[in-house]
């Protein structure tokens, strides 16, 4: 009798592809793309984009929004963009033969804007990423319970006040999966995820604080920026 194909493997096909994983590395900014423009980034013609989208879709890597005349495309959740964030992790720690190599990768130029500040599936991830999870605990506006979850406590909502939707900010942050920790794929040590620390950065950016670069998941902190951080003490 012949066995039916195990999931895992028709996942990790659906990742293999060189054109499907650049679509599934563009997606883990977080944020929606067309197909047109995953195509462009992609450099591959439309048909073939459709065929590759379909294919993530149908595995439950990606999903679909269609809004108008237009269909949107992002990841299907936050365990998927952990997974790949993982396997990012994985493919540097084999491609570099020891630590060392792998951090001489990250000192390179070229990801050096990557490496200080980034998207990671809508929170902040990145050194940035890294020393906004830090200070926030040490400062004790964020605490953690002995179960791991993290809440935000009442200094921490007066404090960033400015940064909280109005949900957040007139209750409590303490529910499950809220805030959690994610390892960073660059630094190897924790950065928020969750609702609201996607919520943090989309405020950043709407604020002014970190601008988006085309076409990458990098972020560049502003001058306003900057000074916004210096001043609470959290850069």
């Amino acid at each position: 009798m012949t066995q039916a194909e195990p999931r895992l493997a028709r996942v990790a096909a659906a990742i293999a592809d060189p054109t499907r994983a650049r679509v599934l590395a563009r997606l883990l900014d977080g944020r929606l793309h067309t197909a047109g423009e995953l195509a462009a980034h992609a450099g591959v013609g439309a048909a073939t984009m459709s065929a590759h989208l379909k294919l993530l879709v149908d595995e439950g890597l990606a999903r679909v929004r269609p809004q108008g005349r237009h269909r949107y495309f992002g990841l299907a959740d936050g365990d998927v963009a952990h997974a790949l964030e993982a396997l990012l992790r994985l493919a540097d720690s084999r491609d570099a033969a020891e630590p060392a190599a792998d951090l001489r990768r990250w000192r390179q130029p070229a990801m050096q804007g990557l490496r200080h500040a980034r998207s990671c599936y809508g929170h902040l991830a990145g050194e940035l990423g890294v020393r906004w999870r830090e200070t926030l605990l040490a400062r004790g506006w964020v605490v953690a319970s002995p179960e791991g979850r993290y809440a935000l406590g009442d200094a921490g909502r007066e404090a960033l006040a400015d940064l909280l939707p109005a949900a957040f900010a007139a209750g409590s942050a303490g529910g499950a999966r809220l805030l959690y920790d994610c390892v960073d794929w660059s630094e190897r040590r924790d950065h928020f995820a969750g609702p609201l620390a996607v919520a943090w950065l989309e405020a950043m950016v709407d604020k002014g604080w970190l601008r988006r670069v085309e076409a990458s998941r990098e972020l560049q902190l502003t001058p306003p920026g900057r000074l916004a951080l210096v001043s609470r003490g959290l850069c």
